[in-house]
């Protein structure tokens, strides 16, 4: 029980990093990297879908940015 307390943690973490990632995006949704983002999250947001192959945010991406609505 304990460790899936801490893979919920870990994945919610994970998540809340992304959308971080997610939030550096041109107007037209494409999502770029900047410096100081390590590129094994951007690469994580492909493989998780919240990024499509192009570098464009997905639909998947739009609702978790809107989970994590950033100040």
């Amino acid at each position: 029980m304990a460790l899936n307390a801490v893979v919920s943690s870990f994945d919610s973490d994970l998540e809340s990093d992304i959308a971080k990632v997610l939030e550096y995006r041109y107007g037209d949704g494409l999502v770029y990297l900047p410096k100081h983002q390590p590129e094994s999250l951007f690469k994580m947001a492909i493989f998780h879908g919240f990024i499509d192959g192009e570098g464009y945010l997905t639909r998947k991406g739009r609702n978790l940015l809107a989970k994590y609505q950033f100040c």
